[in-house]
């Protein structure tokens, strides 16, 4: 049995788009990522989106979607709001009106230097989240394993390891990016 991905219609102050919806089923698909496989590119996105996120005071409430699908999430600066938003606008801080009965716009930022003091240079959760460059790689490196073996539970317990949440998300997406680097550096050294 393998997953299926749902569009239903939904319409926001944008007008009518299609929201993603993942079917559920055995196939080992991760709730981190709504409706997307666990390549390495959508894996990523999803570590840099939700670095971005909490930046900028959002929490999901649902897995990465996608840049361009809307993707379920709770304000973090007014802590009253739940609702719709494309990962493609947030992480341009678009809309600058978060969303109707937010606080005032002039108080968002005390808000959100309030919120980044929470952030963290270490992982303490209970289970480990990678967070240096190598501890990425290896994490990368188990997952595509995994994949390989169709070893799905081993596979899922690896994705939450990189994508669960985490007060040190923010040093997670830096070691993902030098990691990224450090294997492009190494292709270009190849080639």
């Amino acid at each position: 049995m393998t997953p299926h991905l749902a569009t239903f219609p939904i319409h926001n102050e944008n007008g009518p788009r299609m929201r993603a919806t993942l079917i559920p089923d055995a196939s080992g698909v991760s709730p981190h990522l709504s409706g997307l496989q666990p390549t390495p590119r959508n894996l990523a996105s999803a570590v840099r989106a939700l670095a971005r996120i909490d930046e900028l005071g959002w929490v999901p409430l649902g897995g990465y979607p996608g840049s361009d699908v809307l993707w379920p999430v709770h304000c973090l600066v007014c802590d009253d709001w739940d609702g719709d938003r494309f990962y493609s606008h947030l992480r341009r801080n678009r809309p600058a009106f978060r969303h109707p009965g937010c606080i005032a716009r002039s108080e968002h930022a005390a808000v959100l230097a309030k919120l980044a003091g929470r952030a963290q240079q270490t992982c303490r959760c209970l289970v480990s989240h990678p967070t240096s460059e190598k501890e990425v790689a290896t994490t990368l490196a188990v997952i595509a394993e995994a994949q390989l073996q169709l070893d799905y539970a081993r596979m899922l317990t690896e994705i939450d390891r990189l994508l669960g949440a985490c007060p040190a998300t923010g040093v997670r997406a830096e070691a993902l990016t030098a990691h990224l680097e450090t294997v492009k550096q190494e292709k270009q050294g190849v080639a």
